[in-house]
């Protein structure tokens, strides 16, 4: 049953936290150890790399399984299959003899970790109405969006002062840790009543979604917000480089990235207590496309000085720290009927929007001109169709109130109490 208010207790918390960061934390906690595994495992540093493609893969993959089989069977034994299989993978990247058996772990980590992005989602949804489901991921996205300046800086230490396997060995045990703390302390959030009785209708309930104006408007955040945060961080490197920025001085400047969307989570969960998600998205949208429309005037000048590309995402960003927290909020208590199937779509287009980008700044010339056009037309292209599927969504809520006084009317509408 959801409640409109009330306090998360700090246990459930800290795994929500954990299950919502490792699969993130491990993508990037071995960074700083490629050279080094790349030695040990008797291979190249591009091998090494290349199992990061699979390793994403595994990540989409397993949000769209998770999310509609956690709504047929509930959360919990999923989120204890997933986080054990996530630990034992991590131990197989740590002990494998060669790169065959490392990008198989690497693939059967993702694959494990996947079930804590998706079903920490699942969970808020299940337990919490809209404005407390937003509390909670704004003070849970903060954690998130530190960990790619965190994760490698830890997984650096690791691998300098104990060994390249130390990472993996270290996502193990917070993986059982976070296994032990859910079987003995954390109870199903989805009573038997409210699950589905077949996992053919969960599945189902993806076309549902796909067709859903209200899902899209909350999607598209994810999916763009996404995609100019992995542009960046694919692009920013190159363009630092070419522009005589030195490898150290580059490590540095992702903190400010993660600072940005902290502060941007920080302030939103302030405003949510005292206006609505939509609202606070339309802000995040507008911090979000002016600070990228900035970046365009700038960016067609041709810089010869990364300070303006660095400044002006760290702006950018904070709007992103709206949009993230926001659009999960949204898009998994809109629909409490199918929370994990929304849940594990959400997930999906996250990582599409991300992967089209990478894609798209692989192709383009490695300059802040070239980019800054890419985050102006995604920007754009969310704000606009942000504000035209809120205007379907709102058009299509009121249409079913013009044959009120027919009889059928009154037992449609109150056959469906769940869907808020």
């Amino acid at each position: 049953m959801q409640t409109t208010e009330a306090k998360v207790p700090p246990l459930l918390l800290a795994v929500l936290i954990s299950l919502s960061v490792g699969g993130l934390m491990s993508s990037d906690i071995n960074l700083p150890g490629l050279a080094q595994t790349a030695h040990a495992l008797g291979t190249s540093v591009s091998a090494v790399q290349a199992t990061f493609s699979p390793y994403l893969v595994g990540l989409l993959v397993a949000q769209l399984i998770y999310g509609p089989w956690s709504d047929a069977i509930g959360r919990r034994r999923l989120v204890i299959g997933g986080f054990t299989l996530y630990a034992v993978a991590s131990l197989g990247c740590a002990l494998s003899p060669n790169i065959a058996v490392f990008a198989g772990a690497r693939l059967l980590q993702a694959l494990g970790a996947g079930a804590g992005l998706v079903l920490a989602r699942a969970i808020v949804g299940d337990l919490y109405g809209q404005q407390t489901a937003a509390r909670v991921f704004t003070t849970i996205m903060p954690v998130v969006g530190a960990s790619p300046a965190i994760s490698p800086l830890m997984g650096g230490y690791l691998t300098t002062y104990l060994s390249w396997r130390a990472p993996f060995f270290l996502t193990a045990l917070i993986a059982l840790v976070t296994v032990l703390a859910v079987a003995l302390r954390v109870p199903e959030s989805l009573p038997a009543e409210r699950r589905a009785r077949r996992l053919r209708t969960t599945v189902g309930n993806y076309r549902r979604l796909l067709v859903s104006g209200k899902f899209w408007g909350y999607g598209l955040n994810l999916g763009v917000g996404y995609a100019v945060y992995t542009g960046y961080l694919v692009a920013s490197p190159v363009i630092f480089q070419r522009l005589g920025m030195s490898t150290e001085i580059n490590g540095y400047c992702y903190i400010s990235i993660a600072a940005a969307y902290i502060t941007g989570n920080l302030v939103s969960r302030r405003l949510v207590k005292r206006h609505s998600i939509d609202r606070l998205l339309v802000r995040g949208h507008l911090i979000f496309s002016s600070g990228a429309l900035v970046l365009l005037a700038v960016g067609l000048t041709d810089p010869q000085t990364p300070w303006p590309l660095l400044v002006l995402m760290t702006a950018v960003t904070i709007g992103n720290g709206f949009l993230f927290p926001m659009s999960v909020a949204g898009g998994v208590t809109s629909f409490p009927a199918m929370a994990g199937a929304a849940s594990g779509l959400l997930g999906a287009v996250q990582m599409a929007g991300g992967s089209f980008s990478s894609l798209v700044v692989s192709k383009i010339p490695p300059d802040i001109r070239s980019f800054a056009i890419l985050v102006a037309v995604l920007a754009l292209t969310g704000l606009t169709a942000f504000h035209c599927l809120r205007a379907v969504t709102a058009r299509s809520a009121t249409e079913p109130e013009a044959p009120q006084a027919a009889p059928p009317a009154a037992p449609v509408a109150s056959a469906t109490p769940t869907d808020e």
